[in-house]
């Protein structure tokens, strides 16, 4: 019997012939379902998707953001400048506040607040007749001292006189008796002249000589007691005219006059009205010359010095400003600065006008710039988002940033001129290695 030849695959070409005996039958080999067939393929590929996301998503965190909605920056290579911006108001260059040196009652006004005033014009007259007492007294006082002095001198110098002639006198005396003594003693040998009339003569003799003693020594005695009063009388009248001075001095400040030229801008008195001593009354400013008033966060106290320069925008063209002044006070963690004009002040810049400045508190340096940005917060500037060049995808990279003003920040380390960095806000991305791009912004 004729055996059809067995074949492995319809597809296959036949082997050759088997011969096969009577007691053979044809055994038919297993066949694999086609819907196993079609599992395990399913199975492969999605092994192979899993392994795939694996290997690019597995080990990253990844966000698919709008490009639209993210800000991004290029590093540049340019000058950086660290500046310091703060809010400044204009003030007059120089202002005089006007206190009340003497208190007393406002008895005269001869100008109006706002008025312009010159130096040395009265503004006001006060009354005070406790004052005006304390004059009186005081010169009284002088003229007291005045005439006790010139009575001590005039005493002094009569003592002189009378010293003066009581010593000729004496002198006068006692050059007589003695040429009559030498007379009369000549005159004993021969018995003319009794030996008793000389001894009396010289006891007048030593008497006077005694008194012109005495003389002299009263004489020293009153130029030291009559010279010393009239020394001690001159210097209490010196004294006392002195405040004589001040107190007469005192009574002309009871007129209130303008310490300088300029507007008198707050000037606060009523005829009748009491001001006690040292109390505000208006101040004077000049005119025509500016400075600005800016207070600086009290963190930059010890990097701001008189000298720095600062620069504002003023109606469209920028204008140089010098520190002159550092306030060292500390209020409500602010500190004050006055900055001058340098060069002319703009003729449209009023008093009170605000103004918006940045004061420089570095030297200026080339070096790589990026733009400042709410990243610097959210990273403390340890790492930004790097946008790849095809601008699709980007990804984490850690640098380092060193100086920073308003605008950049200075890149130490880690970026290139020309990277292209993601500089808005990163509170949503902080979880993320990784952040796919969509709407391909450039």
């Amino acid at each position: 019997m004729a055996i059809t030849p067995f074949r492995k695959d319809k597809t296959e070409e036949p082997e050759e012939p088997v011969s096969l005996s009577g007691m053979d039958r044809r055994i038919e080999g297993p066949r694999i379902p086609l819907s196993w067939v079609a599992t395990g393929a399913g199975v492969l590929i999605l092994l192979l998707i899993t392994g795939y996301a694996v290997y690019r998503y597995g080990f990253s965190r990844t966000l698919t953001v709008g490009a639209e909605r993210l800000t991004v920056s290029k590093v540049e290579y340019g000058t950086f400048r660290e500046y310091i911006p703060v809010t400044g108001n204009v003030v007059p260059r120089e202002t005089v506040y006007l206190d009340a040196v003497e208190g007393g009652q406002v008895t005269e006004i001869n100008v109006e607040e706002g008025a312009m005033v010159t130096e040395g014009q009265p503004l006001l007259k006060l009354k005070n007749t406790d004052l005006q007492l304390q004059v009186i007294e005081t010169e009284a006082r002088v003229s007291e001292q005045a005439n006790q002095l010139s009575l001590y001198e005039l005493q002094l110098e009569q003592a002189r006189l009378q010293h003066k002639r009581d010593l000729l006198s004496t002198e006068w005396k006692i050059g007589d008796l003695g040429r009559k003594l030498k007379r009369n003693e000549q005159l004993i040998a021969s018995g003319a002249a009794k030996k008793a009339d000389v001894e009396d003569m010289q006891a007048e003799l030593d008497y006077q000589k005694n008194l012109r003693l005495a003389i002299i020594d009263a004489t020293k005695s009153d130029e030291r007691l009559l010279g010393g009063s009239i020394s001690r009388l001159k210097n209490e009248t010196q004294q006392l005219t002195k405040n004589l001075i001040i107190t007469q001095s005192n009574l002309e400040n009871l007129t209130v006059k303008a310490p300088i030229s300029g507007q008198l801008t707050t000037f606060e008195a009523k005829v009748g009205e009491s001001k006690s001593k040292g109390q505000r009354i208006g101040q004077i400013d000049e005119i025509d010359t500016f400075k600005v008033s800016a207070f600086v966060d009290e963190f930059y106290l010890a990097r701001v010095q008189i000298g720095q320069k600062a620069s504002a925008d003023i109606d469209g063209k920028t204008y140089d400003f010098t520190v002159t002044k550092v306030y060292p006070n500390v209020k409500d963690r602010q500190f004050e600065v006055d900055l001058a004009f340098d060069g002319k002040t703009p003729k449209t810049v009023r008093r009170g006008q605000t103004l918006r400045l940045n004061i420089e508190i570095g030297a200026a340096a080339k070096s790589l710039m990026l733009a400042n940005g709410p990243y610097i917060d959210d990273t403390d500037g340890r790492w930004v988002f790097v946008v790849s060049p095809g601008n699709k995808v980007a990804l984490r990279h850690p640098v380092t940033i060193g100086r920073r003003n308003p605008d950049y920040v200075e890149i130490e380390s880690g970026l290139e001129k020309g990277d292209r960095v993601i500089t808005s806000g990163y509170d949503q991305f902080l979880k993320f290695d990784r952040i796919d791009l969509t709407g391909n912004k450039s």
